[in-house]
């Protein structure tokens, strides 16, 4: 299996800096968004702490015979551990934390971790699936049809996260695996982007692009047209070769 990958990350129009860290570690296999909270300077901190030490974990765990999922899983559980320990040793960085979403390719297979509202979708032949569900208030209320979908996106809870890394001494991430096919390419994206553009529009863009920075620059140009209200990070990753079928 042969990827290539991209990602950008933008400020925005209404925000003074930028919480958001991605890292494409391309060697490892590994690529992720993180987007933080709890202030600026704690929420850069969270974020990139998220992106540094999911890459350091996935060092010390390449070789083991742990399935994709496990690894991801130890990765993920590190993190949030270094961004806990950080935010308990510095009274100025109490109650940050950041969303991450990540995945990570090997042996024909791709996992896929994440916890909190950033996204990950799959599009393939110009079809977009969301593979994960935020881990949000509103998100909640509307998979228990208390809310309509319509009413999440003003809904003024709509930032409060019900799962974040680095909150708590533990975590859960969400985990999944699916089998790329040739063509298919993964978005994972801070809710600074999906706040301003639709899953078919995404779709559109991504699919109408062949050169995958020009499609994130594209994005992101579409979110601050739209008013840009927060940080906007996202990162293209696409199956350029793969034998093996799909999920």
């Amino acid at each position: 299996m042969k990827l290539e990958a991209a990602a950008r990350s933008d400020v925005g129009l209404r925000r003074s800096a930028n919480e958001d860290s991605y890292a494409l570690a391309g060697s490892l296999g590994l690529f992720l968004v993180a987007d933080g909270m709890g202030g600026h300077v704690a929420g850069q901190v969270a974020s990139q702490l998220a992106a540094k030490s999911t890459v350091e974990a996935l060092q010390k765990v390449r070789e083991n015979d742990a399935t994709l999922t496990e690894k991801l899983r130890y990765c993920v559980a590190w993190a949030n551990r270094q961004i806990f320990d950080a935010a308990d040793a510095k009274p100025e960085l109490a109650g940050m934390g950041t969303t991450l979403v990540a995945v990570l390719a090997g042996a024909g297979r791709i996992a896929l971790a994440h916890v909190g509202d950033s996204r990950a979708y799959l599009i393939r032949a110009g079809r977009i699936r969301q593979l994960t569900d935020d881990h949000s208030l509103v998100a909640e209320l509307v998979r228990r049809q208390e809310i309509s979908p319509d009413a999440a996106h003003d809904h003024p809870h709509r930032h409060v996260l019900t799962r974040a890394l680095g909150v708590r001494r533990r975590v859960d991430a969400d985990l999944a695996e699916l089998t790329p096919v040739a063509g298919d390419v993964l978005v994972l994206c801070s809710d600074g982007l999906t706040n301003h553009a639709t899953d078919a529009e995404i779709a559109a863009l991504v699919s109408a692009e062949s050169v995958l920075d020009e499609g994130c620059a594209r994005l992101v140009d579409l979110a601050n047209s739209r008013g840009g209200e927060d940080n906007i990070t996202v990162a293209l990753v696409r199956c350029i070769e793969h034998d093996a079928g799909g999920d």
